[in-house]
């Protein structure tokens, strides 16, 4: 396959010189990002013309990917380096993905002028540049009607604007909206299958940022608690969904790094903390809060460890010796999470004899 050389062409429609991102996309920084592979294959989607919708402001390009599924990709610029995302399989691992390198190019390209071809692309005559001049330009009162109107055909967009409201009321922190915009974004009504998985957990994410924001403003045990809540009823829908392509994994991960980052934060009662951490551990058959000694300790400190130990150390007593027959019995994974809790407190400790001992029973 042949590929672009090193060598920079001249390109009068090319990226706008005041772009943030000139000088930080270019084709070598895009093949090293992905690798030789993926960057060639990134070129094909380009000069297929797949690329389309493509949109930048303030240093962040935007634009959607069609191949197997439609991509949305965001490129953006952060501390002088180049961050992406895309919603890929592939992406969402954190891999630097051949959807990612297609914008690239068409962003270093938007004519489709390169060697390979590519349609040709016109230049778009109105910018998001544009837009915001505009914008800046009407009266307050028009813009919030124009977005409240669109708030009303936009489910995400009305939830979101709900929760800033909920955030910034005089009132105080409204947590029953945040709990309804979980709820409305957890609910599908029926399953969701693998084609509508991922819009599916992109509504969930959004009602997740809205936690984030919380903990942002320095609103730690509100988010603690919406953190939960929300963990209680994507456990519960994981269920409901093909989640083939882990987005609903993803979103209990994101859920739980707010949850602790939180906990670090707001330093609530070690020992009602423990005893929520060890009651979900134990029951729960999606990983959450797995290994909590270790990633609480901090946060829990002896007189939270030591009730976690406690209560580990009153449910194994209540554990027999099993066999092999018995990893069958359906409640076998609260057994393993039993054992994987008290393994990981002999570790903790460097209890080599206790570690034998339960990995022996």
């Amino acid at each position: 396959m042949t590929t672009r050389g090193n060598k920079k062409q001249p390109n009068t429609e090319g990226p706008e010189a005041t772009s943030p991102l000139r000088g930080i996309i270019d084709h070598q920084a895009l093949r090293r990002m992905a690798g030789g592979r993926s960057f060639e294959r990134g070129e094909d989607y380009f000069a297929g013309g797949r690329v389309s919708d493509l949109a930048e402001d303030r240093g962040k390009i935007v634009a959607e990917v069609h191949g197997t599924r439609t991509y949305r990709v965001a490129l953006w610029a952060e501390d002088g380096a180049l961050e992406y995302s895309c919603t890929c399989p592939v992406g969402q691992d954190g891999d630097f993905c051949k959807h990612c390198v297609a914008v690239g190019l068409t962003w270093l390209d938007p004519a489709g002028a390169g060697p390979r071809k590519a349609p040709k692309r016109e230049k778009p005559s109105v910018t998001m540049d544009d837009v915001r001049a505009w914008l800046a330009d009407r009266d307050k009162s028009k813009l919030v009607d124009m977005l409240m109107e669109q708030a009303m055909e936009d489910g995400r967009l009305r939830q979101r604007l709900l929760l800033e409201a909920a955030r910034a009321s005089a009132k105080g922190i409204d947590l029953r909206t945040y709990r309804r915009a979980i709820d409305a974004a957890v609910d599908a009504g029926e399953f969701v299958d693998y084609e509508d998985a991922f819009d599916y957990s992109q509504g969930i994410e959004e009602a997740v940022k809205g936690i984030e924001s919380l903990l942002q403003d320095g609103h730690a045990p509100e988010a603690i608690e919406i953190a939960e809540y929300a963990l209680e009823r994507v456990e519960r829908a994981i269920e409901h969904v093909d989640d083939s392509d882990g987005h609903m994994g993803g979103i209990l991960e994101q859920l739980q790094t707010l949850h602790l980052a939180a906990c670090k934060q707001a330093k609530p009662d070690p020992v009602a903390l423990a005893k929520r951490l060890f009651a979900w551990e134990l029951r729960t058959p999606w990983d959450t809060f797995y290994g909590a000694a270790l990633a609480y300790a901090e946060v829990l400190g002896e007189a939270g460890l030591e009730t976690y130990r406690k209560l580990a150390e009153a449910e194994w007593a209540r554990v027999p010796s099993r066999g092999p027959a018995d990893a069958l019995r359906p409640e076998s994974y609260r057994y393993s999470r039993i054992t994987h809790i008290m393994e990981t407190l002999a570790a903790r400790t460097g209890d080599v004899e206790a570690l034998v001992a339960i990995k022996q029973r």
